[in-house]
């Protein structure tokens, strides 16, 4: 009679211990080697938020060329984006221009009032949603604009924005964060802030380095 060869159980845990030792060391390496979705969504938002901003500045209809007069307040020496008599201009602008879910001109769908609105944090809103205005638009990226107006003549006072590129989903983390489910991470972040003064000039937080080298990464990016 002819025997059939077959592995004993001790063989096949030896055999699965090997395999699982492979893919720990071989699975890390394939996922660093695909494109990191947010820092592809961080590069998209900062160039559509560039070409917007650059749109809006150069539009005289609705902001002075550089030392212009401003058609808000028919005086002159207004830099640029300083020149508004409220703060929900340029996001309103902003929204005009951006693909939405928010139908313009209904302005008062950019603020929302509930204090514990998860982007609060994002454009230093101190946890209260109605000192922020805000904007989803149709790829689901949340942008959050802190209320502020620029002082006339001004080339050091910004508006802080910040942008979640991934909606409302996890991990809602910027660098820099200090809330209990950030300040741990070393990457991987799904939010970033930028500053934008009254002469046009747009600067990602000093903080946001993992942000800063999405932007100016190759279209082909590596975590």
């Amino acid at each position: 009679m002819k025997k059939i060869k077959a592995y004993t159980l001790s063989e096949l845990m030896i055999a699965l211990t090997v395999l699982g030792v492979l893919c720990a060391i071989v699975l890390p390496g394939l996922i660093n080697n695909n494109p990191n979705q947010n820092k592809l969504m961080i590069k998209k938002a900062y160039n559509v938020f560039v070409d917007i901003t650059n749109d809006l500045i150069n539009d005289s209809e609705n902001y002075p060329v550089i030392y212009g007069l401003c058609p808000d307040t028919k005086t002159d020496g207004y830099i640029g984006f300083d020149c508004a008599e409220t703060d929900s201009k340029f996001p309103y602008l902003f929204l005009t221009r951006l693909s939405t879910k928010t139908t313009p001109p209904e302005s008062e769908a950019l603020m929302k009032t509930n204090a514990s609105y998860s982007r609060t944090g994002l454009a230093n809103c101190n946890g209260v949603g109605n000192s922020c205005y805000f904007i989803t638009s149709e790829d689901k990226m949340n942008w959050t604009f802190q209320k502020s107006k620029i002082t006339k003549g001004s080339y050091t006072e910004s508006i802080l924005i910040g942008i979640d590129v991934n909606g409302d989903k996890k991990p809602n983390c910027y660098q820099g964060s200090t809330s209990n489910d950030c300040k741990d991470r070393d990457g991987n972040y799904d939010q970033f802030r930028m500053q934008l003064y009254a002469d046009g000039k747009i600067k990602i937080k000093d903080e946001d380095t993992w942000a800063r080298e999405a932007v100016h990464a190759s279209s082909s990016l590596k975590e």
